[in-house]
């Protein structure tokens, strides 16, 4: 398994299955994917970095899960690609759209441009896929 230190993520390239490791220092200063992915956040389920065109559209999101979640089993068919995410609202009495970063609220529209005939489907970003490591914050 490849594993890239912590001070050369800033020029490292996005490989599958590879291991990003986090730096020794205590807090979000060791975080690993804004330092991997330049303008996104630090924190969050889902961490959307936005076009430069002024569309309102994401050029890609970033999923980010821990994987041990008992009552909400995020998962990844490592052979189809295939990622079961049970979204970012997990409080008891909200809508399923009443989260702080409208990650469901992007599923729905995700949701909505692969079932339309109109074209949108042209909009729908990429999504990245991280998972928390073993150690400290290194993600996969």
């Amino acid at each position: 398994m490849i594993k890239i230190p912590f001070e050369n993520l800033e020029s490292s390239d996005l490989i599958v299955d590879t291991i990003y490791k986090g730096g020794d220092l205590k807090g979000k200063a060791s975080e690993v994917i804004s330092k991997l992915l330049p303008n996104c956040s630090n924190s969050g389920g889902f961490r959307k970095v936005m076009r430069k065109d002024n569309s309102g559209l994401p050029a890609y999101v970033v999923l980010y899960t821990s994987m041990s979640e008992l009552a909400w089993p995020d998962y990844l068919d490592e052979e189809t690609g295939i990622f079961r995410y049970y979204g970012d609202n997990r409080t008891p009495g909200k809508t399923i759209l009443d989260t702080p970063r409208k990650g469901n609220g992007l599923l729905e529209l995700v949701f909505e441009c692969l079932n339309s005939k109109d074209g949108s489907i042209q909009n729908i970003s990429p999504f990245l896929i991280f998972k928390k490591g073993a150690i400290g914050w290194d993600v996969q």
